[in-house]
């Protein structure tokens, strides 16, 4: 486990589209936290942000104290559990 901080974290698209503004967040080592909100509020963009699957546009995201923004994904030593309300039908098993 790690600690991890998110400082002033912003995500904004090419069409100048504001997805995450200003965001910041401390989690502890071996601390457990969930990010519930509507739909379209940021929280998928923002756990990609943190796994490394999505670029950050502001911000810093630290992990034990080092900058990680770019870092490769693959080299983030994290663990990150999604789950979503979609529901998938499966017709073979």
């Amino acid at each position: 486990m790690a600690q991890l901080s998110l400082k002033h974290i912003q995500k904004i698209y090419d069409n100048q589209v504001h997805v995450v503004k200003d965001f910041n967040l401390e989690i502890e080592d071996k601390e457990f936290i969930v990010f519930v909100g509507p739909s379209g509020c940021g929280k998928s963009t923002t756990l990609r942000m943190i796994a490394g699957l999505e670029e950050i546009s502001a911000g810093e995201l630290i992990i034990d104290g080092v900058c990680m923004n770019d870092v490769p994904a693959k080299s983030r030593d994290i663990a990150i559990s999604r789950w979503s309300s979609r529901t998938t039908r499966f017709t073979r098993i």
